[in-house]
């Protein structure tokens, strides 16, 4: 499990998972096995970056401009 990427700290609670060079996949690690448990995609681009939410079946588009912020984004329940 990816501890911090580029000075960022990963939450414990977050597994960070690299799609790409520049995509990410972020799971909740309390998820048991079996399940998704993927929390949000995000994505870094020329302006920071995307982050694609996905919550009680629907898909919420925001934008960060740091990846602290972004997996600020993601720890937020609401």
């Amino acid at each position: 499990m990816l501890m911090s990427y580029e000075g960022t700290p990963i939450p414990d609670d977050l597994d960070f998972v690299a799609l790409t060079e520049r995509t990410w996949r972020v799971c909740d690690t309390r998820t048991p096995n079996g399940s998704s448990g993927t929390l949000a995609y995000i994505e870094r681009d020329p302006a920071g970056f995307e982050v694609m939410l996905l919550r009680g079946g629907h898909v919420e588009t925001r934008r960060a401009d740091c990846l602290a912020a972004a997996l600020a984004l993601v720890a937020d329940p609401r």
